[in-house]
């Protein structure tokens, strides 16, 4: 029987198991030596150097209770290591001595000084390998530290201010529907998703990947309507105008939720689509709806107020909605994750046609209760 070479080394002053662990500069790593003995048949033994460990108990304190309980073990696993590994190595490593509990052999303490050595030089020649293989988790660990989050997200103008001035980096966003952006979200393409609903609905977090945990957090109400040229010359009070004769309309595009929000109201006043001139032309963004009506291509759009305000136009109120972000449960105590929300609930507390979220109360520019998103309807 001879020993197999070890797979690792054991740190000075660990309890044996390897550990790893990220700090803002490095990787820490707490090696462990595992050196057994394998007899002729392939049968394999116990642990040497933990029977080695529990043999220097011994040695320090001759009742096998107090050894096992210095090593974290019950009584009957450190007799078993004791009795196995005279079985399988043919010496006699403890003796009980009457009245005195036990003591080691000379071959035990024999056995337990060849593994010490064996251990020092282990540890000796392992410490270059394990120095570069920190490095280069550490170098790994940076690199995903510095990998943007991505988010799909339903067009927003303090969303894209922000991201666009940079008041929260490390997230990268794709402008899309509502319902894409939650898509999306949902089969893992992104981390984040960004989606609108009308206010007083709390949405459930969205499903992820393998049924892992997600958040939602709100970042701001915001006021909906028709938006029309300044003064509204075509006195336009409600969707209901957009049916008549010679008023030309311009639309979002299907998937979004402002365009769920007024196809709803149609139905509800029984309006059929067809009969609105311009529903088929579709734009992108708030931003590109009032562009068009303010170059004069289209009489009204179903936007934001801010987006109206933007462009100097007129502005028919339909009713106030709230954003919200959703995110990897991972996620929720991520700075770059707080920083958004903090960054778009403040533009939102002081730019006209938006408000804070009721939750975090105006002008609150921390990311939910404590400084966190608020994990509503975590699952």
């Amino acid at each position: 029987m001879k020993p197999r070479t070890p797979t690792s080394s054991r740190g000075a002053g660990s309890a044996g198991s390897a550990g790893l662990a990220e700090s803002s500069a490095s990787v820490a790593l707490a090696p462990r030596v595992r050196l057994v003995v394998r007899a002729a048949d392939g049968d394999q033994a116990p642990d040497l150097v933990s029977l080695a460990h529990l043999l220097e108990a011994l040695e320090a304190s001759p009742r096998m209770a107090a050894a096992a309980n210095e090593l974290d073990v019950s009584y009957r696993t450190a007799w078993s290591r004791v009795v196995e590994a005279e079985r399988r190595t043919g010496l006699r490593l403890v003796e009980r001595v009457k009245g005195h509990g036990t003591r080691l052999t000379d071959s035990g303490r024999a056995v337990a000084a060849a593994v010490a050595a064996f251990e020092q030089e282990a540890e000796r020649g392992l410490r270059g390998p394990i120095g570069r293989l920190a490095t280069r988790l550490a170098a790994i660990t940076s690199s995903a530290a510095q990998r943007p989050l991505r988010l799909a997200a339903s067009h927003d103008l303090l969303l894209q201010r922000c991201l666009a001035e940079r008041l929260a980096a490390g997230i990268q966003v794709r402008f899309v529907g509502s319902e894409e952006a939650l898509e999306a979200f949902g089969r893992g393409e992104v981390e984040l998703a960004g989606f609108h609903v009308p206010a007083g609905h709390r949405p459930a977090a969205p499903a992820r990947p393998g049924g892992a945990r997600s958040f939602v957090a709100p970042l701001a109400r915001r006021e909906q309507g028709l938006i029309v040229a300044q003064g509204n010359p075509r006195r336009i009070r409600d969707v209901t105008d957009l049916a008549r004769a010679g008023l030309r309309f311009v639309n979002r595009q299907r998937g979004a939720a402002t365009r769920s929000w007024l196809d709803r109201l149609l139905r509800e006043q029984g309006i059929s689509p067809e009969r609105i001139t311009g529903y088929d032309i579709e734009e992108a963004s708030h931003l590109a709806v009032a562009a068009t009506v303010a170059a004069g291509d289209a009489d009204a759009g179903f936007g934001l107020k801010a987006a109206a305000l933007r462009f100097g136009l007129g502005f028919v109120s339909i009713g106030v909605e709230t954003y919200w972000l959703a995110g990897d449960g991972a996620l929720s105590r991520d700075s770059r994750v707080r920083e958004l929300i903090a960054a778009v609930r403040r533009l939102a507390a002081e730019t006209e046609g938006y408000m804070a979220p009721p939750s975090t109360g105006r002008g609150t520019s921390g990311a939910g209760r404590n400084g966190h998103p608020e994990n509503h309807n975590m699952k």
